[in-house]
């Protein structure tokens, strides 16, 4: 069964390869080139790939910025910063009640 389409993109990222659409065509650079034909998980999801390449991420991985994705993950990554924030105050309040408890 191939890999789907978030998967390679993850596979992309821990192996330090981008890719972009260009004139249609899926074109993947990275560290070590890819000799052959593509691995069979990409071939058989090439359309799907450039599809959301082209839709979501600005023709381009990582996302380009201002693409769909790119404001998706900058949204995340705000609104997990609010939560660890919110754990912290909670934290200090819990601790500063324990303190004033104790005392």
């Amino acid at each position: 069964m191939p890999q789907t389409t978030i998967q390679i993109l993850r596979c992309f990222n821990l192996g330090g390869y981008t890719a972009r659409v260009v004139d249609g065509r899926l074109e993947i650079r990275g560290p070590q080139p890819l000799a052959g034909p593509l691995p069979p998980s990409i071939d058989a999801r090439r359309a799907e790939l450039i599809t959301y390449l082209s839709e979501q991420c600005g023709a381009a991985w990582p996302p380009a910025p201002g693409s769909r994705e790119s404001v998706r993950a900058e949204q995340l990554a705000q609104l997990q910063n609010k939560a660890r924030e919110q754990r912290v105050r909670e934290f200090l309040a819990r601790s500063r009640a324990r303190r004033e408890g104790a005392a």
